[in-house]
């Protein structure tokens, strides 16, 4: 995400952004398979994870899941740690790139301080990209089914006591938030969720400048979505009439 400035962006941020866009294209299209999915959502999850614990994890062959892991790594998504080990070999540990998610959203300054014809083609690149992300979101949420259905059997062999319970619901659960807007209430909404994101933007960079270079599991994601619903309708319908 661009930083915000109060005089129009320089031509090195302008640089900056343009580059930006071009390594979220290059990380969609490298995630455009299921597989390399699963894995950068393990190397969250778990932190770092060597070939054949992702091989039992994934339930994948090593020279398949060595495969993705090369192509992940020489797209830059990955990095690497070698820890010495009692065989002829060192252990191969990989890990996803600290800053990789920075690159799959676009801020909003740009909108305000370039110029209309620079804007329409970042747009219009965001756009392809972003279908693809959606894609990607999409075989994520295909595991909530099975998923759901595992928590189904938890609920029933676990011990009733309320913090059981309370933990349950925070962690296990899926939590979910579904509103419908009007016009002003969708301009309150994006205006809130700009502060949101700036907040989070600098929570991040504090944590990061007083853990240091500290590796963390993250075992949760938040996915925002704001839905054009009306466009969305109207796209298809249009489309289906003009066929």
């Amino acid at each position: 995400m661009v930083e915000s400035e109060s005089d129009p962006l320089s031509k090195s941020n302008v640089e900056k952004l343009m580059e930006n866009i071009k390594e979220k294209t290059e990380v969609v299209k490298t995630l455009n398979s299921l597989i390399r999915i699963r894995i950068l959502i393990l190397l969250w999850a778990y932190k770092e994870q060597s070939i054949n614990e992702l091989c039992e994890k994934l339930g994948k062959s090593w020279p398949t899941v060595n495969k993705h892991l090369n192509i992940m790594q020489k797209k830059g998504l990955l990095e690497l740690r070698e820890v010495k080990s009692p065989g002829p070999q060192d252990k191969k540990l990989f890990s996803a790139r600290e800053d990789l998610i920075k690159y799959t959203r676009l801020g909003f300054e740009f909108l305000d301080e370039l110029d209309p014809d620079r804007i329409l083609k970042i747009l219009l690149q965001d756009v392809i990209s972003d279908e693809k992300t959606l894609e990607l979101i999409q075989k994520i949420f295909d595991d909530l089914i099975p998923y759901h259905e595992e928590l189904v059997r938890k609920l029933k062999d676990i011990e009733p006591t309320r913090e059981n319970l309370k933990d349950f619901y925070k962690r296990a659960h899926v939590n979910y938030y579904v509103e419908t807007l009007d016009e002003e209430e969708f301009e309150y909404y994006h205006k809130r969720y700009k502060e949101f994101l700036e907040d989070m933007e600098q929570y991040k960079k504090k944590r990061k400048n007083e853990s240091g270079a500290e590796r963390k599991e993250k075992p949760y994601a938040a996915l925002h979505l704001i839905l054009p619903l009306k466009k969305i309708q109207e796209a298809r319908f249009k489309r289906f009439w003009n066929t």
